[in-house]
């Protein structure tokens, strides 16, 4: 592997664990980019999965915090609170980790569960799950678009990943 390829996948990794680049956003790209499929997918899982692990532990203070900033504002919830907090009463802690991340991110999605009421080890479990299948998915649909389109020539990255 050569040092270009070894930055490239630690970009991955990094826009992985960055909220709102999400995992299943950087991943597909990264596989457009002609970067291997099974490589890039654990990279980027692991990355987004790492900065959610450390919300989830450090959630008492980071939910205080949020909880205080509203307060201190004097703002009503806003448009994505209600956002999870409906779909939270509709389809509970399985439907908010699943629905959640499409629209808000995986670890905005977290945090509110652990609002809402959801225990960390519960919340952890199934906004993995969700990440791991949102990205999966995603990254299935980019690797057959490609084929189907033919593409396999034109990976945009491996002018900048090839010695």
């Amino acid at each position: 592997m050569n040092t270009s390829l070894i930055i490239a996948y630690i970009i991955v990794f990094l826009l992985s664990a960055v909220p709102l680049f999400e995992a299943f956003v950087v991943v597909p790209v990264g596989i457009l980019g002609g970067m291997n499929f099974v490589l890039t997918l654990i990279i980027g899982i692991l990355g987004n999965l790492v900065t959610l692990l450390l919300l989830i532990i450090l959630v008492d203070r980071i939910k205080q915090w949020y909880l205080e900033r509203q307060e201190r504002k004097g703002q009503e919830k806003s448009r994505k609170s209600k956002r999870a907090e409906d779909i939270w009463n509709r389809f509970g802690l399985p439907g908010l980790a699943f629905i959640g991340p499409f629209f808000v991110g995986s670890h905005f999605t977290a945090l509110m569960a652990l609002i809402l009421g959801g225990s960390q080890k519960a919340t952890f479990f199934w906004v993995t799950l969700s990440v791991i299948a949102w990205t999966l998915g995603l990254s299935i649909l980019v690797l057959f678009g490609v084929d189907f389109m033919n593409l396999e020539g034109r990976q945009f990255l491996s002018r900048f990943i090839e010695e």
